[in-house]
């Protein structure tokens, strides 16, 4: 991913081969996932669609995701990760909340002839960081305000991937995004859509690319890091609050995740909104 001193990250890859996301995770600034070619399943928030050519995803910040490959070929695509700053700001220029019929990000197909004109976008700013001229990141943010005026003026909702099983799937997936705090197991959320244990853990992680205990863990996670950075809940409070069994195991997995404790995590955090 390219840094840049603009308030946003820009990145393309282009693999010949399958290629599958590591892990489940999340950003702290929007996302915009733009696929030239082959074929992705992308799992979002609790989700799934099928991405072909030519379409777009939006991923709020902080909101679950992970990409994997569809078939046997390679894929080409584009991502921007911009600011909150300038999500507000273009929203005010457009005059609405930038795609806020979307709270858990979406997936969108752009029509036949504005493909092209919207890919143009993505090449003039890969061309424009490149630039060293005063005017840089004026030619930049300009051209990323037209790529998300074109996303929101001509992208239409696509409709969930509907392959075998996968409503079921989602219906899971959304279940224990709601029910996180709870104790949930993989025969509750079997149990819950009808479906055999083996075969719900198997589909789960055929269909989302990842299991139902990462999936459940990673949940909890993007709970508890919002509870340590915006509330003074106790270490205790917020283990409870989210699900995991006692204080101990929450400072563990967290640890595991994120390199650090959770109060480590809560003191850096809130250093950097300073």
């Amino acid at each position: 991913m390219s840094k840049t001193p603009y308030g946003f990250s820009f990145d393309r890859i282009n693999k010949q081969q399958t290629w599958n996301m590591s892990a489940v995770h999340s950003h702290p600034d929007h996302e915009l996932y733009f696929l030239i070619s082959g074929q992705r399943r992308y799992f979002l928030g609790h989700t799934i669609y099928d991405v072909a050519p030519g379409d777009f995803v939006f991923i709020p910040r902080t909101i679950l995701h992970k990409t994997v490959s569809m078939g046997t070929k390679g894929f080409d695509r584009y991502t921007i990760n911009f600011s909150p700053t300038h999500y507000e700001t273009f929203s005010k220029i457009a005059g609405a909340d930038l795609f806020r019929a979307y709270p858990n990000g979406a997936c969108f197909q752009l029509p036949a002839d504005k493909v092209r004109q919207v890919q143009k976008h993505f090449e003039q700013l890969e061309a424009d960081l490149k630039g060293s001229e005063k005017w840089s990141r004026s030619a930049c943010v300009t051209t990323l305000y037209k790529l998300l005026s074109d996303c929101i003026r001509y992208g239409i909702p696509k409709t969930p991937s509907q392959e075998d099983s996968a409503d079921k799937i989602q219906r899971a997936a959304k279940y224990i995004s709601e029910h996180y705090s709870q104790e949930l197991t993989l025969e509750d959320a079997a149990d819950l859509v009808h479906m055999e244990k083996t075969y719900f853990s198997k589909r789960f992680k055929a269909l989302t690319g990842f299991g139902f205990l990462d999936y459940l863990t990673q949940t909890r996670l993007r709970a508890a890091e919002a509870l340590l950075t915006d509330t003074d809940m106790s270490i205790g409070a917020v283990s409870d609050t989210c699900g995991f069994s006692g204080s101990n195991y929450f400072s563990d997995v967290f640890r595991r995740y994120h390199g650090i404790s959770p109060s480590q995590y809560r003191l850096k955090s809130r250093q950097n909104t300073l």
